[in-house]
């Protein structure tokens, strides 16, 4: 793994306390975040574009990490689901926040950003893509 002394992403195992560190592996890092139970960071160890350019390790860990990290979150009592907040957009790594979710507490998540890529409507391109996307995942599988 190359590290850039420069990217703050890189270096965050090691400008973590210990305590703070969940996991350092070879393709995924994972640290709490400040000092808030039920929240952490998890971030690719090497530089990538997001989730479509992280490596077949990576990808292959992403799902099950997720899955481990949201039902101990949840199991710990506090909470009673998680959200995963992707970050990949702004940074040379995939890296997203899992946090937990108390009973009560509204969703994390306001819509309207998202509804209001709705005006930019183009069915034939939307299908376009979906016919796309499945004729990936078929090769996939």
């Amino acid at each position: 793994m190359i590290r850039h002394p420069d990217c703050k992403i890189c270096g965050m195992l090691d400008a973590t306390a210990p305590e703070d560190v969940v996991l350092a592996g070879d393709h995924w890092g994972v640290v709490a975040m400040q000092d808030v139970p039920g929240m952490v960071m998890v971030f690719t160890r090497d530089h990538d574009l997001g989730v479509g350019t992280m490596s077949g390790t990576s990808a292959a860990e992403l799902g099950p990490m997720i899955r481990t990290l949201s039902s101990e979150i949840v199991a710990s009592g506090a909470f009673e689901r998680t959200s995963v907040i992707y970050l990949g957009d702004n940074a040379i790594h995939t890296h997203f926040m899992i946090l937990g979710r108390r009973a009560g507490e509204p969703p994390l998540y306001d819509n309207t950003p998202l509804l209001a890529r709705f005006a930019d409507k183009d069915r034939d391109r939307a299908r376009s893509i979906a016919a796309n996307l499945r004729r990936a995942l078929t090769l996939q599988g």
